[in-house]
C-alpha cells in the first residue's frame, strides 16, 4: 500500500478555508488564534523554503499565504499582524523578477501588499500611504489587462491611499473637511 506525500502548504491552505466558512465575519478570539497558527505555520514553509533555496514560485507563493494568513485579521490596531503581512508580501515581491507567475497571482500580491501597508499607514505616514499607493496602482494596471472583475475593488482602495496622502500633504484639508462635516 503507498500513501500519498503529504503536502503541508496544501493543508494549511484547507485549514485557512475552513476558517474562513467557520468565522465568516474574519473575526473573535478563535478565528485570530487559528489564523495565527495558520500564519506561523505558513511562515516557517516559507522560512524552509528559503533555506532549502526552493525554487523562487514555490518560495513566492509560501511568502504569499504567509502575508495572507496575517492579513486575513490584522487591523490598524494590531500593526504587528500588519507589519508581518507587509513583510512577507515584500520578500515575495522580491522573487517576482525570478519567476513566472500568473497575473492573478502578481495582482493578488500588489493589491494585498497594497492593502496592508495602507492599513499600516493610517493617517499619518505618507511614505506608506505613497508605498500602498504605488502598489495598488500597479494591481490595478495588471487587472485592467487580466481580471477586470478586481477593478472596481483595487481602484476603491487606490482612491483611499490617494486621499490618504492628500489629506497628509495638506493638513488644512483635513481641518477643512471635518469642519464642514460638523455642520
Amino acid at each position: 500500500m503507498t500513501s500519498e506525500p503529504i503536502d503541508p502548504r496544501a493543508e494549511l491552505l484547507a485549514r485557512r478555508d475552513a476558517a474562513y466558512a467557520r468565522w465568516p465575519r474574519r473575526c473573535g478570539a478563535e478565528f485570530a488564534a487559528e489564523m495565527t497558527a495558520i500564519a506561523e505555520e505558513f511562515l516557517a514553509l516559507a522560512n524552509a523554503a528559503e533555506f532549502c533555496g526552493a525554487d523562487p514560485c514555490v518560495r513566492l507563493r509560501a511568502w504569499l499565504h504567509t502575508g495572507d494568513a496575517y492579513l486575513a485579521f490584522g487591523t490598524a490596531r494590531d500593526a504587528m499582524r500588519l507589519r508581518s503581512a507587509a513583510d512577507a508580501y515584500r520578500m515575495a515581491e522580491a522573487l517576482l523578477g525570478e519567476t513566472e507567475t500568473s497575473a492573478l497571482e502578481r495582482v493578488h500580491l500588489h493589491d494585498a501588499h497594497g492593502r496592508a501597508l495602507l492599513q499600516l499607514a493610517e493617517e499619518d505616514d505618507v511614505e506608506l500611504a505613497s508605498a500602498a499607493a504605488h502598489r495598488l496602482a500597479t494591481a490595478l494596471t495588471l487587472a485592467r489587462q487580466h481580471i477586470p472583475e478586481r477593478v472596481a475593488s483595487i481602484k476603491l482602495e487606490l482612491c483611499r491611499a490617494e486621499h490618504v496622502i492628500a489629506l497628509q500633504r495638506n493638513p488644512a484639508a483635513l481641518r477643512t473637511q471635518v469642519s464642514e462635516s460638523v455642520f
